[in-house]
């Protein structure tokens, strides 16, 4: 017993040692860390700790076979006898540890380390992610102070040093605005530090990885103090004089660009280093204060992850339970199965990876030729990396128990087996194929998912026919209890995996192409019709602060619906409604209904409206056992209600909306009118005042039109009547509706 946990312990001490050094290494300088996403930092993290693990396994090996040992020290000690070399094999794991640390101390090893580190930090996106993050915050992303607090800092310190005229929170492109971001921007992140004053956008451990940031980048922030003084003299100069010159414009948008970039490379590794998943950023940048609105849904992480445990859990249970199989034990089912399981999740990346950066490279292009070069060179990487688990799966087992022909079993195993890498290669084509033609079709996310399904199980199928062909009898009787079904049913089971798949992937990447594309477009319609971002609105007001029983489930006075009744509402819509005060004249407007995990309920939000002083946003009541649901804003006394039928599969949302109209000046008047609004699953329609005559104009107006009285009713003021005819009058009757 002694024994056996000696001999565990040769390989587990060395182990994390070797990984540890590793990671020393590889987030050497330590702002490693922070420039880049965190899956993308563990990919080539763990990619040099494979490169160290293989030399440390091949060192093992050596030292066992009596390749390296003290006979190479035959200078100072003389010729090792073979017992000697004997008792070295023992203690192989810690002799070629030691090798390979003492190693280090050589240049040519110190060389190869560095090449070696060099080119997982290069696969790791370290620094470009960071950088690249950092280029949209300054240039692209909207910003607005979201608390009084930074806001009164911001008007303070522009008033008392330049004035007034300096000051501009609107996101109107002027010299003004730009210049009240940029000293927004540098109050948000830096100007904490500077002034000793508390940060406002985190807590707890989001304090602590914004100490460790500036304490990385102590020298960036120094330099961005220095550039925020100049940046207050270029803004000094510029508007306080009447005219000022094009050399103090310039001057002043230099100083503007470089405050801002410096920031917002800043903010963008907090980003990075504070929250491993895009969700995650998102909500930290837009709790900053940034507009991050946009691609909510996307294939990252989670997803991945999530595929990889589905297949292993699948494949698990098909092992266990399906009829024809041999009984295996759980670890021998978890030995076959996680290996497959990490195989299919490398070609799901490299699949998603390439649909997603062809459909970039091609949006505007109605046909092209797929990325055959790229996806073939996608599916070799992955069935390199599917041999690679094969041949590690047996190998490290019996390297621990002291195995002497490890290798050689191992690649022996490899060489019945080899078939197998065709699925992870053939799933790489057919997923990066489908995501390319399938997942860019403007169809719903269900009908994209089944077809995804179909072809990616038919895809396996014939990869699986290939397989069977290919391996000997001798290595299906190993799973299956009868030859003569045996590649039959292998063909079965692994179509039903490819069908799980197909759904999964391409339902994600359904919706985070569609949301690609929303922006996309979104941004085109914004540069040809000139129409201005609009800032960030503060939080409406809540009818009812009643706090909901569970997370993903409403309070009851809100309806009581979950998550999971209300996600498949989520999603952009063009709303529109008559104007009130032009007659003729339709107003339409995006609306994006998204669910809040703050608020822990459906809410709303309208975007790109004519008039920008009227946008509004609120939450949704959706009552039980009624097919309505009321789209409510509350603010400074004032509430607008929207009450609209639930949106059917291909239907549009109709019924009437409540408001006060604002026809001139300080004079109001209730106002209703009929509303409509339509999912938007291919192009943004025309937004703005429509008038008669232009494009989208009739089809507003029909579904206006058929709103009542199915979906709204106007009653009016009763006729005046006399004589016999009131006598035939309907008799009155009490209607409660709670």
């Amino acid at each position: 017993m002694v024994a056996q946990l000696v001999q565990y312990g040769e390989w587990l001490m060395p182990a994390p040692v070797l990984i540890a050094i590793a990671w020393v290494r590889f987030n050497s300088p330590p702002t490693n860390r922070s420039g880049t996403t965190f899956l993308m930092f563990s990919v080539g993290l763990m990619l040099y700790c494979l490169l160290i693990v293989v030399l440390w396994f091949l060192v093992i090996i050596t030292v066992g076979q009596g390749s390296i040992g003290f006979d190479k020290l035959n200078l100072t000690l003389g010729k090792a006898s073979p017992q000697t070399q004997g008792e070295l094999a023992q203690y192989a794991p810690l002799v070629a540890a030691l090798l390979m640390v003492a190693a280090t101390h050589f240049s040519w090893i110190r060389r190869m380390d560095s090449a070696a580190r060099a080119f997982c930090i290069t696969l790791a996106a370290i620094p470009r992610e960071a950088e690249r993050l950092a280029l949209e915050l300054a240039q692209f992303a909207d910003f607005q102070p979201t608390t009084d607090r930074l806001r009164e800092k911001v008007r303070k310190a522009i008033n008392e040093t330049i004035g007034p005229q300096a000051l501009n929170f609107e996101a109107d492109g002027s010299l003004a605005a730009r210049f009240t971001r940029a000293v927004g921007l540098y109050w948000l992140f830096i100007g904490p530090t500077s002034s000793g004053t508390p940060i406002e956008f985190a807590n707890g451990n989001g304090k602590a990885a914004y100490t460790r940031i500036m304490q990385l980048s102590e020298a960036k922030a120094e330099g961005a103090a220095a550039r925020y003084e100049e940046l207050m003299q270029a803004g000094r100069a510029y508007f306080a004089t009447p005219h000022p010159s094009k050399e103090l414009q310039e001057a002043l948008n230099h100083s503007i660009n470089e405050i801002t970039q410096l920031t917002c490379n800043l903010i963008a590794r907090y980003v990075l280093y504070s929250n491993a998943t895009k969700s995650k950023r998102l909500r930290r940048l837009s709790t900053m204060g940034f507009d991050a609105s946009g691609a909510i849904w996307s294939f990252g992480a989670d997803q991945w992850v999530t595929t990889i445990f589905a297949v292993i859990v699948l494949s698990a249970g098909m092992m266990a339970f399906m009829p024809g199989m041999l009984r295996f034990t759980g670890g021998e089912i978890l030995m076959i199965s996680i290996p497959f399981g990490l195989s299919i999740g490398a070609a799901v990346i490299a699949a998603v990876w390439v649909g997603q950066r062809f459909l970039e490279q091609h949006d505007t292009e109605t046909s092209s030729y797929p990325p055959t070069a790229e996806l073939t060179a996608a599916a070799l990487i992955v069935a390199g990396f599917s041999a690679a688990l094969r041949i590690a799966t047996p190998l490290v087992p019996s390297l621990i128990q002291g195995s002497e022909t490890a290798l050689p079993d191992a690649l022996a195993v490899f060489a019945e087996r080899w078939p197998g890498v065709i699925i992870p290669f053939a799933c790489t084509i057919s997923l990066g194929l489908l995501c390319i033609y399938v997942g860019a079709r403007p169809w719903r996310p269900l009908h994209v998912a089944a077809l995804g399904a179909l072809t990616n199980g038919l895809a396996f199928m014939a990869a699986a026919v290939i397989v069977a062909w290919l391996l000997p009898d001798e290595v299906l009787a190993k799973f299956y209890k009868g030859l003569d079904d045996a590649r039959v049913q292998m063909s079965l089971n692994s179509g039903m995996i490819g069908v799980a798949i197909g759904f999964m992937v391409l339902w994600q990447f359904k919706r985070s192409e569609r949301a690609r594309r929303d922006d996309a477009e979104h941004a085109a319609e914004h540069a040809r019709a000139g129409i201005r971002r609009l800032p960030a609105l503060e939080p409406p007001e809540a009818l009812d602060p009643v706090a909901p029983s569970r997370p993903g489930v409403v309070a009851p006075s809100y309806g009581g619906y979950s998550y999971a009744n209300v996600k498949d509402l989520e999603g952009r819509y063009v709303c529109f409604r008559p104007a009130f005060t032009s007659a003729g004249i339709i107003s339409a407007y995006l609306m994006d209904l998204r669910w809040d995990d703050a608020a822990s309920c459906l809410t709303f939000k309208e975007k790109d409206r004519e008039d920008a002083g009227h946008t509004q946003r609120g939450r949704i009541y959706l009552p039980d056992g009624r097919p309505f649901m009321n789209l409510v804003t509350v603010g400074g006394g004032g509430i607008r209600l929207i009450t609209v039928s639930r949106p059917e599969e291909q239907e549009s949302a109709r019924g009437l909306i409540m408001t006060l109209s604002n026809p001139s000046g300080m004079h109001f008047t209730p106002a209703c009118a009929p509303i409509v609004l339509r999912r938007v699953t291919d192009r943004i329609p025309q937004l703005g005042f429509i008038r008669p005559g232009a494009p989208d104009y009739e089809s507003y107006r029909q579904e206006l039109e058929a709103v009542a009285p199915e979906f709204g009713f106007f009653a009016t003021a009763p006729q005046p009547v006399g004589g016999a005819e009131a006598g035939l009058a309907e008799e009155p009757r009490l209607s409660l509706v709670s």
